[in-house]
């Protein structure tokens, strides 16, 4: 860890880190680009004063030059006292630009921690400070929205075809029903409902022809 020791009083206060989300190759340190990286930062106390840690800050700087700032992240305010033989963890967290990603691109990640004792006294130390490099993220292929639009293709389906059998129900079953056409022969046909005097004139009518 970094150690910081303050004048006579013999007070010393020890970091230690732990990230989630990086890679590493070689001696070199990687973050993903547009992802959330996670660090731990553990201060121990093992003066005889209590600390107050403020706050965490942290940034990419270009490597020949510090005061060159290539992405700010946002500072972390905990304002939390460590007393003293007392150890507290910090979370820390950023996302590098997807911007920076690709290429053989280096840059400076200057983490700072800032703290303060009971009386007063300002400290900053930086339990990171080295040369990093941001690593596109490959996101491959997504096996749960695949499946979700397969369950889904399969819901429309079966709906169609519902709705394809409700209509065809509905107006395909019913037939029209066929006229029956009654044909008769002339010994079927009542002659009382017709008047007499008709019946003649259709007798003469037919004995002219």
């Amino acid at each position: 860890g970094i150690n910081a020791e303050y004048g006579k009083h013999g007070i010393n206060a020890e970091y230690g880190k732990q990230w989630y989300q990086r890679r590493v190759r070689g001696d070199e340190t990687r973050f993903p680009g547009g992802k959330m990286v996670k660090t731990l930062i553990g201060f121990q106390n093992n003066g005889h004063k209590s600390f107050i840690v403020e706050n965490v800050e942290a940034g990419f700087r270009y490597p020949m030059d510090y005061n060159y700032v290539i992405q700010n992240f946002t500072s972390f305010r905990y304002n939390r006292e460590v007393a003293p033989g007392a150890t507290q963890t910090f979370l820390y967290m950023f996302v590098p630009s997807e911007q920076l990603a690709g290429g053989s691109r280096t840059f400076s990640l200057v983490m700072s921690l800032n703290y303060k004792d009971d009386e007063g006294n300002l400290f900053i130390d930086s339990p990171f400070n080295e040369t990093v490099s941001v690593y596109e993220v490959d996101e491959g292929f997504d096996t749960e929205i695949f499946f979700m639009y397969i369950l889904l293709a399969a819901f429309f389906g079966i709906m169609l075809f519902g709705a394809q059998y409700l209509l065809s129900s509905a107006f395909g079953g019913r037939k029209p029903a066929r006229k029956t056409i009654e044909t008769g022969t002339g010994g079927g046909i009542d002659y009382d409902y017709i008047p007499r005097d008709h019946l003649k004139k259709t007798a003469k009518a037919g004995k002219r022809d």
